[in-house]
C-alpha cells in the first residue's frame, strides 16, 4: 500500500496533518449522498479535506473528490471546481464552511522527519517533530494540549519494528 493522503487541518495560521482521530467521524462525503471512486494509490478513500479550527468551531473549508457515482452534489450550495482540461487536478469544494459536529480528540501533526517516512498507509505520529492534541465536544474547541515532548520518547519505534 502506499502511503495515503491526510486530511489536513489548518490551526492558528499553520498547516498540519491529521495523524490520530479518536471519536466520531469527520464530514464525508457520504454525508451528502456521494460514493467517491479511489482517486490514486495515495488516496484508495477517494477524497480528502481541509478543516480549520478556530476558537468558533472546527469547519470544514474544502473537499477534493474523485469520481463520484451518479455525479457530484451540492454541499452547502457549493458545486466543485472543475479541472482544466490540462491538469491533473480534481473536483475541488472551495469555500466552505460548515461547522462539523466532531466529539472526540485528534493528533495534528507538522514538521514531517523524511527519514520515518513508511510507504504504507498513514505516516505515524512519531514521525513529526511538532504533535498537538485537540479535544472537542460536538465541533466546539474544548481542549489544546502540545505533546511533541512526549512524542519524541518513541520517535522511530514504527520504523525500527520493520
Amino acid at each position: 500500500m502506499t502511503s495515503q493522503i491526510p486530511d489536513t487541518f489548518l490551526y492558528q495560521g499553520e498547516k498540519y496533518e491529521l495523524v490520530a482521530l479518536d471519536g466520531e467521524r469527520l464530514i464525508t462525503p457520504q454525508d451528502y449522498g456521494m460514493k467517491p471512486q479511489m482517486l490514486h494509490t495515495a488516496c484508495y478513500r477517494g477524497f480528502y479535506s481541509t478543516y480549520e479550527i478556530t476558537n468558533d468551531g472546527l469547519f470544514l473549508t474544502e473537499m477534493v473528490i474523485g469520481e463520484v457515482e451518479e455525479g457530484h452534489k451540492s454541499i452547502q450550495g457549493i458545486m466543485p471546481k472543475l479541472p482544466s482540461q490540462n491538469s491533473h487536478g480534481y473536483p475541488t469544494y472551495k469555500g466552505l464552511r460548515l461547522i462539523t459536529p466532531f466529539a472526540g480528540r485528534i493528533r495534528l501533526g507538522k514538521d514531517f522527519i523524511q527519514e520515518l517516512y513508511v510507504h504504507m498507509g498513514y505516516q505515524k505520529p512519531t514521525a513529526y517533530e511538532t504533535l498537538l492534541e485537540f479535544a472537542f465536544e460536538v465541533g466546539k474547541l474544548v481542549s489544546m494540549q502540545d505533546i511533541s515532548d512526549e512524542n519524541s520518547k518513541n520517535r522511530g519505534a514504527f520504523k525500527k519494528m520493520f
